[in-house]
């Protein structure tokens, strides 16, 4: 379990490209800490069309998970709702240097955040194959 969360996450947070809006809401320390509820991840590959709903692939354990950005810069994964069997509660930190969000030592982009809802573009390339995996949060 906690494998796999690391390993979306390690993909999620790998990201080299950006979008803003000028609606958007400031990328900042202050504007990001809090509570988190993933709410979609989706994964695309070179030369292969379309993306892959990686989200609906999520037990439903995991779907309800936490994902806690504190202020001190720790983070805190919560294994909430339906518990995962074994449960797969974490903690780590996190930092942020613009739009760029590091954790489990992983940087990507947050390429949209409203105040609300962040959403983080990875994209690693690994023989050949480069893979993008974009996972949208819900602030709680």
């Amino acid at each position: 379990m906690k494998k796999l969360v690391l390993g979306l996450l390690s993909l999620t947070l790998l990201a080299t490209a950006c979008k803003k809006s000028k609606d958007s809401t400031p990328i900042t320390k202050e504007t990001i800490t809090g509570t988190y509820k993933m709410t979609a991840a989706k994964l695309t590959v070179s030369g292969v069309p379309g993306s892959h709903d990686a989200f609906a692939d999520m037990s439903d354990c995991q779907k309800d998970d936490l994902y806690k950005l504190n202020a001190d810069y720790t983070f805190d994964y919560v294994d909430a709702g339906t518990i995962c069997s074994p449960a797969g509660d974490f903690s780590d930190v996190w930092s942020l240097s613009g739009d760029q969000l590091t954790l489990y030592g992983t940087t990507g982009t947050i390429t949209k955040f409203d105040g609300s809802i962040m959403e983080v573009t990875v994209t690693t390339t690994d023989q050949g194959t480069t893979y993008t995996s974009t996972t949208t949060f819900q602030k709680q």
